[in-house]
């Protein structure tokens, strides 16, 4: 029997009290069914191992911000998944590259059928990996490679390595002598404590003072991240930070990663009237091609600039700043900051 096959009758035959279960299997299915009716074993054993990828950074992200409850559930689908692979006869899979790309969203429980953020014309699927490279690199090249005035360095010339474009989302003093990027995601729970715990002391310290000039970018771990961004870039820019803000201080109301919010689509609504957008509008938003693909487009090149592989990723004047095992992040960031600045 196909692996889609196994699939799907694991989906059909599961108790409904298994919730966690069904969202791992249901997210499987819609992710191979956005791939058509023409997929081989291979291409769909290859979506499989992307997905098992993506949920593993999700476990280790949860660990590092001490969920262990939540990383334990993670690693048992993880498992499951595995185990799919296994008895396909595809071996243990290899760790696949993370590519951004829009996933499926978890499925309308009054409805039963699945709500995904994005359409299927829009996800990216790991199975055709060579055509999402490729769509990479073209968009790469005419959105990144440009000599246009879109792109410039940091005035100052100190920073190089980090190209600030003008729709990048930045705080402070674009001259500062130091230049601090971060490449974060919505759904990722140690962002979300960063930006908590972190944020407002390099804000206060660093940033306000014009010491350091700080610029935002979402790298997304699944479509949930994709469809936060859009909305935040439909706000005007200065409400970008404060509706980025909201959504990682109530996490557990929208992300169903970490919360099996079983309505996700309806729980996102639901925070972007907060920021007064209605579900319309936030639809329009969600929906637009051109965004998604600047989405991906700026996760490909944060990929090839700083082989960036899990979030958050910290860049400080192009380089990247990795905070030891269980160390401070915040002691390690200032360390960094204060090393620079000491420097004529």
């Amino acid at each position: 029997m196909a692996l889609k096959d196994r699939l799907s009758d694991a989906l059909k035959s599961t108790p409904p009290e298994n919730e966690r279960r069904i969202a791992t299997l249901r997210a499987v299915m819609t992710a191979i069914e956005g791939g058509g009716d023409s997929l081989a074993d291979s291409d769909v054993q290859a979506i499989v191992t992307h997905i098992i990828a993506e949920r593993e950074q999700k476990a280790a992200t949860f660990t590092a911000a001490g969920k262990s409850d939540l990383a334990k559930s993670e690693r048992e689908e993880i498992d499951v998944l595995r185990a799919f692979l296994r008895s396909s006869g595809s071996g243990e899979p290899a760790a696949a590259p993370k590519k951004p790309k829009p996933a499926p969203a978890a499925a309308n429980p009054q409805t039963g059928t699945a709500a995904p953020l994005f359409s299927r014309n829009q996800m990216i699927i790991a199975s055709v990996a060579a055509v999402a490279l490729a769509i990479g690199a073209i968009l790469y090249f005419f959105v990144f490679s440009s000599s246009s005035d879109d792109n410039v360095m940091v005035a100052n010339g100190q920073n190089l390595g980090i190209m600030v474009r003008q729709d990048d989302r930045t705080l402070g003093n674009p001259k500062a002598k130091v230049t601090f990027l971060e490449y974060a995601a919505p759904t990722c729970p140690h962002c979300a404590h960063f930006s908590v715990n972190v944020m407002p002391l390099v804000k206060t310290n660093y940033v306000d003072t014009g010491k350091v000039f700080y610029i935002f970018r979402t790298y997304p771990l699944s479509a949930t991240d994709g469809a936060v961004e859009a909305i935040a870039r439909c706000l005007p820019a200065d409400k970008y930070f404060p509706f980025i803000d909201l959504m990682f201080r109530n996490q557990s109301k929208w992300d169903p990663d970490g919360y099996q919010i079983p309505d996700v689509h309806a729980a996102i609504i639901q925070m972007a009237r907060i920021a007064g957008l209605s579900a319309e509008k936030v639809d329009q938003c969600i929906s637009d091609k051109d965004e998604q693909s600047r989405i991906n487009a700026v996760a490909l090149d944060g990929e090839r600039k700083y082989s960036i592989d899990h979030t958050p990723t910290f860049v400080v004047n192009g380089e990247v700043v990795e905070p030891p095992l269980g160390g401070d992040t915040w002691l390690t960031l200032k360390a960094k900051f204060d090393s620079l600045l000491s420097k004529n």
